[in-house]
């Protein structure tokens, strides 16, 4: 029979190496993490149409083999890291839309979008945090969720107001 001493200090050993090799495996990717947060900075969109960066994201998902849905409240999507079904499960959100700020230097023009709420770091932790969990995700006791939110921005009701009388909305905003 092991020692009580002796088994606590060997989980909490086991539990640094797994931390160890989620940290370095994130830290192995981060260029690529932070290049994903610089790519959503510079196509910022507003609810429900961002098109783009769920591409972009999905496009990660696919990259690790992650099962998703998507088409969730128009953009929204969720990729699991292990098989659907594995409890229990932690979601990890991340926000796809922006703000509408037009006298920032870096909005876009035409629609006066900016990531000024920082939804792309956001982002781009969410997929960093789904990158370090994926080098240990077999030895978890459950499942790690990546969920992307659309419209979390109360923005364009008028626009919002429309696609729910299409029928392709139930709520207002995305979460």
């Amino acid at each position: 029979m092991l020692n009580p001493v002796a088994h606590r200090i060997s989980a909490m050993t086991a539990k640094e190496e797994l931390k160890r090799r989620v940290l370095d495996a994130i830290d192995a990717r981060a260029d690529e993490i932070i290049g994903v947060g610089e790519a959503i900075w510079r196509s910022p969109e507003l609810g429900f149409k961002e098109f783009k960066t769920a591409k972009l994201v999905e496009g990660k998902y696919e990259e690790m083999g992650w099962s998703y849905e998507n088409g969730i409240a128009i953009t929204g999507s969720k990729a699991y890291l292990k098989k659907k079904g594995s409890r229990p499960v932690v979601g990890i959100i991340g926000e796809l839309d922006t703000v509408r700020c037009p006298d920032h230097p870096d909005c876009d023009p035409i629609t006066g979008a900016v990531h000024a709420c920082g939804h792309n770091a956001q982002m781009a932790a969410m997929l960093g945090t789904g990158f370090g969990l994926a080098e240990v995700v077999d030895e978890l006791d459950g499942n790690v969720v990546m969920v992307t939110v659309p419209a979390e921005e109360y923005l364009e009701i008028d626009y919002r107001n429309s696609l729910k009388g299409k029928g392709l909305l139930e709520f207002f905003g995305g979460k």
